[in-house]
């Protein structure tokens, strides 16, 4: 471990308190993220308290969000901050880490709060690709749905919306698919990710897939079963989305 950086691990009943001293910088990050999520993936509560912990890059608080991806999200893996001095408490929030993992003032609040949905839930998967994937897609949204507190009726367009662009992204990618579900205050958002370099295609047009299911409905049926959707093209791939109320 960095010498720059001393971390204490204390159980305290079903809740493991860690407390980092020192410097948050890229190197220590790295060791402060295997402490993070071995004790995530053992016993899914973890509180940071951050007292003495000084920032050197504003970019090295996003360690936190990443840990609870990787650990599956919540509520699979619960994360709270507590007692950030002035610098930290602006990256967090700067960086909009406070949305994901929620940061308190004193400890007693971390405890309080820490089974608390936070204002934003997400989890990221990565899909091979096959004809399974659109499958698997439906069965994380029918999953994530009621743990996230989405709201009734939102489940079935979600299931619809997830198979269309997974499906859209293996057949025209076949890179493997990168898929993110995120809640928040606008409802709900499903992102999916190919690495292709090629420009996005389009909707997949045809009756059934691999699977049986009936799809060629494609992206206009996504459209209007959505508030908005988009595509991000970048030169190392493309990320469609949509958000759906709820």
């Amino acid at each position: 471990m960095d010498p720059s950086l001393d971390i204490a691990v204390h159980h305290h009943g079903q809740v493991v308190m860690i407390h980092p001293r020192g410097l948050l910088t890229v190197r220590t990050a790295t060791d402060l993220r295997r402490v993070l999520v071995r004790e995530l993936l053992d016993h899914g509560r973890v509180i940071v308290d951050l007292d003495g912990f000084k920032l050197t890059r504003e970019s090295c608080v996003t360690v936190f969000p990443a840990v609870l991806t990787q650990c599956g999200g919540w509520p699979s893996a619960k994360v709270a901050l507590c007692r950030p001095d002035q610098a930290m408490a602006q990256a967090l929030a700067a960086r909009q880490v406070s949305a994901l993992v929620p940061v308190y003032q004193l400890r007693l609040e971390a405890e309080a709060a820490i089974d608390e949905r936070p204002t934003v839930v997400r989890m990221r998967v990565q899909l091979p690709c096959d004809a399974g994937a659109p499958a698997t897609s439906r069965r994380l949204v029918r999953e994530m749905c009621p743990k996230w507190q989405v709201d009734d009726g939102v489940e079935d367009t979600a299931e619809f919306v997830v198979s269309e662009l997974v499906s859209n992204a293996v057949e025209h990618a076949c890179t493997g698919v990168g898929l993110t579900l995120e809640r928040g205050p606008r409802g709900l958002r499903i992102a999916v990710r190919d690495a292709s370099p090629v420009g996005f295609p389009g909707p997949v047009r045809r009756s059934t897939d691999p699977l049986g299911r009936v799809r060629g409905r494609g992206l206009e049926l996504v459209r209007s079963l959505t508030k908005a959707w988009g595509v991000d093209v970048q030169p190392d791939g493309n990320t469609v989305w949509a958000e759906i109320a709820g």
